[in-house]
């Protein structure tokens, strides 16, 4: 059995014609060939997040706004 990511359901229960598996948090443990026919994206169970769905987090806060004047009032 390996780790899936739903499309688009965060919790509940896929009815499938071989049974029924509980999704939570968006993750589905189901056999390979389930989840692959369906195309569901299959996760790394230590990270529970795809690899290629990390996006790099910037902070705007910290970065200085050049075109802003200096002497605000």
């Amino acid at each position: 059995m390996a780790v899936f990511q739903h499309p688009h359901l965060t919790r509940g229960v896929v009815q499938t014609p071989r049974g029924a598996f509980v999704i939570s948090r968006g993750f589905v443990s189901a056999p390979d060939d389930i989840g692959e026919s369906l195309g569901w994206r299959r996760v790394d169970p230590e990270a529970r997040t795809p690899a290629d769905s990390l996006a790099p987090v910037h902070d705007s806060s910290s970065q200085r706004d050049t075109t802003a004047p200096l002497d605000r009032q």
